[in-house]
């Protein structure tokens, strides 16, 4: 179905007030749940892809977040894990992943509509020139520098680590990766003067990381750490690695809307008894 189709179905489904409808029952009956989204690149410099949304989308999107979710920092969704709190309907978290100086006008942005974020930052790439191979073909993208990660650390935001490398942590050995989660948090804490808690391994897949190494991230001081697959953020999820939602699959912020706010399950459920669950929503 193309985003134009899409949009329009979805907007059906809402303005015809099923949407609502759905969304109170699900919450009546005992469904509580968080998202996080990941990002990577906001630009217009590039065509939109799978890492990118445009500078005019992102704008959509913030607004979309003041106005209609509850979003908060990971150290809120941390602490409403921890106490075993119920939280808010809508509530979501904004996370954005690699370097890449963008980022810089995004976490502005997202100041000016008063919205939280957390950009996890692969050390390395701090003020340098890498590509990473993904990226060869398209027009150059500077990385962030530090000046830039330490103005966003003051616009409100957190910054995470995302190793020092950016390696496949599911296959590296245990010593590197020691080195890839304690050098990068040390870093980013030497720099910026805060202490590190979050870590989001580079990747994201479910094979990209050890179960072991969940508990060497604990043993370095980080509380929680984030995968990049999707998926709601439940209740009994403390001390397990936390699904992110890649939102750069949703090029209609309606059908983005009625995803994180838990009104597409029964779509999502009819998909996987007809055997479609791998087709993105």
């Amino acid at each position: 179905m193309n985003t134009l189709a899409k949009s329009t179905v979805c907007a059906l489904y809402k303005y015809s007030g099923a949407m609502h409808a759905q969304e109170r029952l699900a919450y009546w009956s005992g469904r509580r749940f968080m998202s996080i989204a990941l990002f990577h690149r906001v630009t217009d410099e590039i065509p939109e892809d799978g890492l990118t949304v445009s500078t005019a989308w992102f704008r959509g999107f913030c607004e979309l977040m003041h106005d209609r979710f509850n979003v908060i920092s990971l150290s809120e969704m941390y602490r409403i894990l921890q106490r075993g709190e119920t939280p808010p309907r809508r509530t979501v978290a904004i996370t954005f992943d690699d370097c890449y100086r963008d980022n810089l006008f995004a976490a502005r942005v997202l100041a000016e509509h008063h919205l939280p974020a957390t950009f996890f930052v692969p050390t390395r790439f701090v003020e340098t020139d890498y590509l990473f191979p993904w990226d060869r073909h398209l027009k150059r993208m500077p990385n962030l520098g530090w000046h830039d990660v330490n103005e966003m650390m003051q616009l409100g935001h957190e910054i995470g680590s995302h190793t020092v490398t950016h390696p496949n942590l599911g296959v590296v050995d245990p010593d590197t990766a020691r080195l890839e989660l304690g050098d990068s948090k040390k870093t980013l804490e030497d720099r910026l003067q805060r202490p590190v808690r979050w870590f989001a391994y580079p990747y994201g897949g479910r094979s990209n990381f050890r179960p072991n190494y969940l508990r060497l991230a604990a043993e370095l001081g980080y509380d929680a750490c984030f995968s990049g697959y999707g998926g709601c953020v439940q209740p009994h999820m403390l001390g397990q690695v936390l699904p992110r939602e890649n939102i750069t699959f949703f090029r209609s912020l309606v059908n983005l809307e009625l995803h994180l706010a838990g009104c597409l399950d029964w779509f999502y459920q009819l998909k996987r008894s007809v055997g479609l669950l791998s087709v993105l929503p």
